[in-house]
């Protein structure tokens, strides 16, 4: 009986560990990595996406199925990872992007 009761704890702490990330800290992570620095000056997160306003004035708003990673691959490819000033992406998958250097981009 004692080990039916620590096999079944265990599979119930295996269970607990391995729950969903909490997407407001999700939401939080996202915006401290866009701004690249421990805070960001607003950040929300609607029905049309989330919104990253920066103390550095940069700001972005992300809908559709963008990754945090693609955003910062086209800063590296497009800003010469000198920073993104404004983002901003549609759900049909339309990017515009200006870089703090004053180039821009629609892809």
């Amino acid at each position: 009986m004692m080990k039916k009761l620590l096999v079944a704890s265990g599979v119930f702490l295996l269970a607990a560990c391995s729950s969903a990330p909490d997407p407001m800290d999700e939401r939080i992570d996202a915006a401290i990595k866009l701004c690249q620095s421990d805070s960001a000056k607003a950040y929300s997160h609607t029905v049309d996406g989330l919104r990253v306003m920066c103390d550095s004035g940069s700001s972005y708003i992300i809908r559709g199925d963008i990754s945090l990673e693609q955003i910062f691959e086209m800063d590296r490819v497009y800003c010469s990872s000198m920073g993104i000033r404004d983002f901003i992406s549609s759900k049909s998958g339309e990017i515009k992007l200006a870089c703090n250097d004053g180039s821009n981009y629609v892809l």
